[in-house]
């Protein structure tokens, strides 16, 4: 296991303390990394992975972890019966569904992910968090750097990308400053091309929260997680930036509320 991925997993386990055993499912699993944190922390739990790739999922079925069931499907689409699990996640998957099918099918993933839930049960939600507006300065130590810039402002397809010239660098809002140093790291020109269709910065702190309590959740965590000093030590490479405090995930802990009607005893 490389530095990366060491870092990774122990930015998870703060996630996995919330998780309540048994049932667990997460919903837009990839290639299963939090499936495999946790197979072997929970293993007398029976986990499903659920996502719309095949490949992906071969890449999970190849992890051979005993106690994780893959299934293909949209996790927008409700197939579980009512009650089934105690805990859900969504672990850096709702970016995608608001990024190509908006923010209704966001309150819809929410919603099947309380369908699915007994009462009382978890869910666990860690994705991007799109900071306050503002202008913000990016020094591009390097010519490979500022073509990659100038192709991210052309290519970048949910949103214009405005920005100002600088002698060293550009001035642009902070949201977009932050979608381009989440993505010019892209392994591959094929993922590249996926990531220019995607937002990553999508909710405040405040529209998960919302969305949350419409759709039946008690908030029991809300907590701003910081990327690790090693990701920043790469970036650090080729962008001088000002404000990495405002580079966060954001990790919620919601409780499925206990329908008022079945807290009532049958009058006689």
């Amino acid at each position: 296991m490389n530095k990366r991925q060491e870092e990774k997993k122990a930015w998870l386990r703060g996630l996995v303390k919330h998780v309540e055993p048994g049932k667990i499912v997460e919903f837009g699993c990839g290639s299963g990394f939090v499936l495999e944190v946790l197979s072997n922390q929970f293993p007398d739990s029976i986990i499903v992975g659920m996502d719309k790739s095949i490949e992906r999922l071969k890449e999970v079925i190849s992890k051979n972890l005993k106690n994780v069931i893959p299934i293909q499907a949209d996790i927008t689409e409700n197939i579980f019966p009512k009650a089934t699990f105690d805990t859900a996640l969504f672990v850096g998957s709702l970016h995608e569904v608001f990024s190509y099918l908006g923010e209704e099918k966001v309150r819809d993933a929410f919603r099947i992910a309380h369908g699915v839930l007994k009462d009382n049960g978890v869910l666990i939600v860690q994705d991007f968090l799109k900071p306050s507006p503002k202008s913000v300065e990016l020094i591009l130590k390097n010519e490979e750097i500022k073509r990659r810039f100038l192709r991210f402002a052309d290519e970048f397809r949910p949103r214009k990308v405005r920005y100002q010239e600088r002698n060293h660098g550009v001035k642009l809002d902070i949201a977009d400053a932050v979608e381009f140093i989440s993505k010019y790291h892209s392994p591959s020109e094929e993922d590249w091309k996926q990531e220019m269709n995607e937002t990553h910065f999508f909710f405040a702190q405040g529209d998960y929260q919302k969305v949350a309590q419409q759709t039946g959740f008690v908030i029991k965590k809300s907590k701003r997680l910081p990327k690790d000093q090693y990701w920043w030590e790469e970036i650090e490479k080729d962008i001088q930036i000002t404000f990495e405090s405002e580079y966060r995930w954001i990790q919620l802990v919601l409780v499925k509320r206990v329908a008022e009607a079945s807290c009532l005893g049958s009058k006689p």
